[in-house]
């Protein structure tokens, strides 16, 4: 009989021998939000204590499979796949007189029951794709046939209402619970439909807070997100592989820095007092947040005030950190760079609307400079905006902006926040001089990067393939893509200036 391998002494341990063991079984490497899957996995499965299960009566087999630690369970938690679900477990279960009431609601309110999501499976970008399928959460599935009304559908919401009203008829005792776990799920849906459409990304910055607050979900709930050695662990992982897939140094470190700082706030806030937010309504919790926003502009680095918790900002920005960068890329962290000794961040616009970050804005404002300067050359694709760009593009355009402080640097300038230099000291324009130093300097930072991700010199620019005409030396280089490169300098001051920063002579 064989030796059963000794436990290893702390989490953080098996967590590692998982991903170390995971990533030798596959010849391309895991996908950074295969990653987080191993970690959750192997963290669950040695936190495991058996007795718990013979302590619950009723229980849904995505909990039973989440406490041992089961990838699939996982996956569903990570794609927050089964939210309603997750949400409403317990409250449904006390709602019931019987078991079987109780396990057929559980059923009912369950997208993904016996399914997997097969995580391991999907490429990145399909991962991408089943993530904004549930985020936010769906009510009516419309997509896979749900007519609502009475009909069961494919749900949730039809379904479990259906069942509802059905256990309701058997069990008059169970009608008024029911009818209100019903009537929340409705509310709650309603919420989410309100949300920003645009950007799944958009209504997660929108509900991850309140998710937070509320703590109901396995989401926001599991106990890894309190083990900083593990999300230490995580950290180290994902950014290590953002490097082997080519993000480049800048967005690495700038993902790495922001999970850190993140993680630490949150270690030092982190309580053990059951939240006092768990019993309210979800849109509320929304309103108190956006509130809150409003009312804190810097709350990315401030917080949200005394109105809600201390660990509130820091737990949403390392959920945030692990999930949307493992999924979107490095580029996606938070708390965006706010405090980076290069850059510094603009107010919030008015009337409070969300802002991204500063770099992502530069990145967008200078691709449409880009785009316009391009619209005549008839010659490869040129993307609607930054944001319909590949991943790899994107994080081209982040490198850009991050490279700009060094480059001014060398002319003997800084960048500044608007109004904190003196009007002697400001720079409104470049000379020529150094717009040729800075397009220079810029060609050769893009030959280096193109080239470390693979790209060749060929006569045609294809994205797909990787190759373009201009992977030469700047005297190589047609004259109009010299200008375009020219042109990006020239408009340095200019497109620092729309995000209330200066150029300034030290």
């Amino acid at each position: 009989m064989t030796k059963p391998k000794p436990k290893p002494q702390r989490a953080v341990d098996a967590v590692q021998a998982a991903i170390s063991r995971e990533t030798s079984r596959r010849q391309d490497g895991l996908k950074p939000i295969e990653i987080v899957k191993v970690a959750i996995s192997a963290y669950q499965a040695y936190t495991y204590t058996p007795e718990l299960d013979s302590e619950q009566v009723v229980e849904s087999s995505d909990r039973v499979g989440l406490r041992r630690g089961t990838q699939a369970s996982v996956d569903r938690v990570l794609f927050n796949a089964n939210y309603w679900l997750s949400a409403y477990e317990e409250r449904i279960v006390a709602a019931c007189v019987g078991a079987d009431d109780a396990k057929a609601l559980l059923k009912a309110i369950s997208v993904w029951n016996t399914h997997t999501l097969k995580l391991n499976s999907l490429s990145t970008s399909e991962a991408v794709v089943i993530f904004e399928r549930f985020c936010p959460p769906f009510a009516v599935n419309n997509r896979r046939g749900s007519s609502g009304g009475r009909t069961a559908g494919k749900g949730p919401l039809a379904e479990f209402a259906a069942k509802a009203r059905q256990v309701a008829e058997e069990n008059p005792s169970c009608a008024n619970e029911l009818t209100g776990i019903v009537s929340d799920m409705r509310e709650e849906s309603a919420a989410y439909d309100a949300l920003p459409a645009n950007s799944p990304l958009d209504a997660l910055f929108v509900i991850l807070p309140a998710w937070c607050l509320q703590d109901r979900i396995s989401l926001v709930r599991g106990s890894w997100w309190d083990d900083a050695d593990v999300m230490k662990l995580v950290a180290d992982a994902l950014r290590k592989r953002f490097e082997q897939l080519g993000y480049g140094d800048a967005p690495c470190q700038y993902f790495h820095d922001s999970f850190l700082e993140a993680m630490d706030a949150y270690q030092r806030e982190i309580s053990s007092t059951a939240s006092p937010f768990a019993d309210m309504p979800l849109p509320k919790l929304i309103g108190l947040v956006e509130a809150a926003r409003k009312e804190h502009p810097g709350f990315e680095m401030d917080g949200y005030g005394c109105c809600l918790p201390p660990w509130l900002l820091a737990k949403e920005q390392l959920i945030w950190n692990t999930l949307a960068c493992a999924l979107y890329g490095p580029g996606s962290a938070r708390p965006l760079l706010v405090d980076s000794p290069d850059m510094a961040v603009a107010p919030v616009r008015k009337g409070g609307e969300r802002r991204s970050d500063v770099i992502t804005d530069l990145a967008r404002m200078s691709y449409r400079r880009y785009a316009a300067d391009r619209a005549d050359v008839d010659e490869g694709h040129v993307y609607d905006s930054y944001a319909d760009q590949p991943p790899d593009l994107k994080n081209s355009g982040i490198e850009h902006i991050m490279s700009i402080p060094k480059m001014l640097e060398i002319l003997g300038y800084e960048i500044v926040p608007e109004g904190t230099c003196y009007p002697e000291q400001r720079v409104t324009s470049l000379t020529p001089s150094e717009v040729e130093c800075l397009a220079i300097l810029e060609h050769r930072r893009w030959m280096s990067e193109r080239i470390q991700a693979g790209w060749q010199v060929s006569d045609k620019r294809d994205v797909e393939a990787r190759t373009s005409p201009y992977l030469v030396p700047w005297e190589e280089l047609p004259a109009r893509a010299q200008e375009w490169n020219r042109s990006a300098a020239r408009n340095i001051p200019a497109l620092l200036a729309s995000e209330h920063l200066a150029i300034a002579r030290k």
